[in-house]
């Protein structure tokens, strides 16, 4: 679901600026906007006076190490001097160190020229050796390289061994006899060729690297022991630790400074910006009891500038799924939120689609090890819908694919696909249905009125829709002829999705004229041909967003032939062989069709229910909330 924001400002007098942000903006998650108003209020714009000891704050807390859990009080001032003391240290530091910081630049220089050939299976110390070959390790640009392919790849008397490519420059080496060395060196001069000095120690570039990354480890540990203790010399690790927090957090906090409108003769400041309604409440309570702030509830105007940012708030399961709804964009502040509806539906079709107990067992587990190991989302995805495919398991009486052990509590869709798929379109139907419900009620919500009644997914379309399923079911089921009347009857609803925009154009006041389609004045040639295409594609997605569900049921059937092509593969040999084929095909089955049905069921979400009523294009909420720490 969305959160519901309010729109908040705080106001006070400039010399409490620094209570308001410590007090409340460093406690609660405000999306703080510019609202500075030409010719009233003027921005802040004072330089952050802790932007260069912050960069020596973050080189020091790297070395030092995290902040100890205890309270240490420690003034801004002292904060900074104790960073800018360290520093000064630093730059005292002695000749070993420095030897060692002057040593590590030349290996991370070496690592980087070599990384270049890691490519190359050459031994460099062999190399070394040759008497009547000689070689030029270097780079040229793609364009040359063209140019070396297309001129000298063929020539005998040069070999150029390719070991990297980027968009802009090839790296390797050119192999020729002694006697052609004067020639080739000015022939790839030529080209642009730059050499790269390489070493000539045993190894492969790759052995050499590797080599040299390990040295480099270890030069760090020494350079950051040896700063360790010519810092502890003057001042305690934990207090440095706990200076360079504090700088960070100085720094931030008077960076959000730069939110704050300033009256004209910049004595008042006021904060504003967007709060869920439950914070604000609190917000409210708080500052009603202090002093030195005043706060202030705003209305606004859904308008581009001023619509609240998107925040969404759902239950631990269900907010997994929105990795899902943010590939199709996060929904706008006046929409419904998709996610509980995503949820529902893809787990729902998934189990339906995948139905095995042991491969749904196998898949959550699968899941909850992604989940636990890189903390995706979609690990708890996986072990949702794993738990899905588990209960239609059971129901469709399947695991492994072995459909004797236990009974169908359901169906057996390989033995009934009559009824599969009669059940696959009829879900369908139920939530196309609901999708255009949900359409309804965002147009309402939004005001779009003329949409709510005329549009293909609003009240006419549902209507002409349940119509037409209407009208289906009393041809095919009970052998009713169609009428004239049940024609118009079913015909009509159509009408007013054909002339929507005309309706809309009356409903907000304009002309009535029915020529006036979109927007403009169109010949009735051209009315006529427009709407009549319009019509085709609305009717052709009424019919192949129905038979897309029927997918579902398709799927269903398909594992179970899967499997059942498995056991009788197996059947085939006997001992470890027969077993051999049942793991290996579970394994298959589970790989391909687990992929293939988690990329269907996203498509149906996305393509056949989203798309009837979602837009998109929401804004996210980002908090300036800013943790002071010490």
């Amino acid at each position: 679901m969305i959160t519901t924001m309010k729109y908040i400002s705080i106001t006070g007098h400039i010399g409490d600026m620094n209570h308001v942000v410590r007090r409340y903006l460093s406690r609660y998650d405000i999306q703080l906007e510019q609202n500075a108003i030409s010719g009233l209020t003027q921005p802040f714009t004072t330089l952050n006076p802790y932007a260069a000891t912050l960069k020596k704050a973050e080189f020091f807390a790297e070395i030092v190490g995290q902040v100890p859990v205890l309270h240490m009080p420690m003034t801004a001032s002292d904060a900074v001097n104790i960073v800018e003391e360290a520093a000064q240290l630093y730059e005292n530091r002695d000749s070993n160190l420095r030897a060692l910081e002057t040593t590590l630049v030349e290996t991370t220089t070496r690592i980087q020229s070599m990384g270049n050939f890691v490519g190359l299976d050459l031994d460099l110390g062999e190399l070394d050796g040759f008497q009547f070959t000689h070689y030029q390790f270097g780079r040229m640009s793609i364009a040359n390289y063209r140019q070396y392919v297309k001129f000298l790849a063929q020539d005998a008397r040069v070999c150029f061994v390719l070991s990297r490519q980027d968009e802009s420059f090839v790296w390797g080496v050119y192999f020729t006899p002694v006697v052609h060395k004067g020639e080739m060196d000015t022939i790839f001069a030529s080209l642009g060729f730059e050499v790269v000095q390489m070493e000539k120690e045993p190894g492969t570039p790759a052995q050499r690297v590797r080599l040299w990354q390990e040295k480099s480890r270890t030069i760090k540990d020494e350079i950051s022991a040896l700063t360790r203790q010519t810092l502890a010399e003057t001042i305690p690790p934990v207090r440095l630790a706990i200076a360079c927090c504090k700088v960070k957090n100085l720094y931030s906090a008077f960076d959000v400074k730069r939110f704050a409108s300033l009256s004209k003769n910049r004595r008042i400041f006021t904060f504003s910006g967007w709060i869920s309604a439950g914070d604000a409440r609190v917000l409210e309570e708080e500052i009603a009891h202090d002093d030195l702030a005043v706060f202030t509830f705003h209305s606004f105007e859904a308008d581009e500038k001023s619509s609240p940012p998107t925040l969404l708030k759902n239950p631990p399961i269900v907010r997994q799924f929105e990795f899902f709804t943010r590939l199709y964009g996060l929904p706008q502040y006046d929409e419904v939120d998709p996610t509980p509806l995503l949820a529902v539906t893809y787990t729902l079709l998934f189990g339906l689609m995948f139905g095995d107990v042991g491969h749904g067992f196998v898949l959550g587990l699968l899941g909850l090890f992604i989940r636990h190991k890189w903390k995706t989302p979609v690990g708890a995805i996986m072990a949702v819908v794993g738990a899905s495919a588990m209960i239609f398991g059971f129901m469709y009486g399947s695991i492994f694919g072995f459909e004797d052990i236990l009974p169908a509590l359901w169906i057996r869709p390989a033995a009934d696909i009559t009824q599969t798929l009669i059940f696959a379109a009829g879900l369908g139907v139920g939530l196309i249905a609901v999708a255009m419900f949900i359409y309804m009620y965002n147009a309402f919500k939004q005001r779009r009125f003329a949409d709510l009644l005329f549009a293909s997914n609003g009240a006419a379309g549902f209507t002409f829709y349940a119509a037409m399923l209407w009208l289906g079911v009393r041809v095919m089921v009970f052998g009713r002829a169609v009428t004239p009347m049940v024609g118009a009857v079913v015909a009509l609803p159509l009408l007013f999705v054909a002339f929507k925009h005309p309706l809309e154009r009356f409903m907000a006041g304009g002309s009535s004229a029915v020529l006036e389609n979109g927007g403009g004045v169109k010949s009735l040639g051209q009315f006529v041909f427009s709407t009549a295409i319009e019509m085709f594609e609305t009717l052709l997605a009424y019919a192949t967003n129905t038979i897309s569900f029927v997918r579902v049921g398709a799927f269903a059937i398909i594992h179970a032939g899967m499997m059942h092509v498995v056991l009788q593969l197996s059947q085939g040999t006997a001992g470890m062989n027969s077993l051999f084929i049942i793991i290996a095909g579970n394994v298959l089955v589970m790989g391909i069709e687990g992929l293939l049905v988690g990329i269907q069921v996203l498509r149906l979400d996305f393509y056949e229910i989203f798309s009837r009523f979602y837009t998109g294009g929401g804004r996210v909420f980002t908090s300036n909330k800013i943790g002071m720490g010490q």
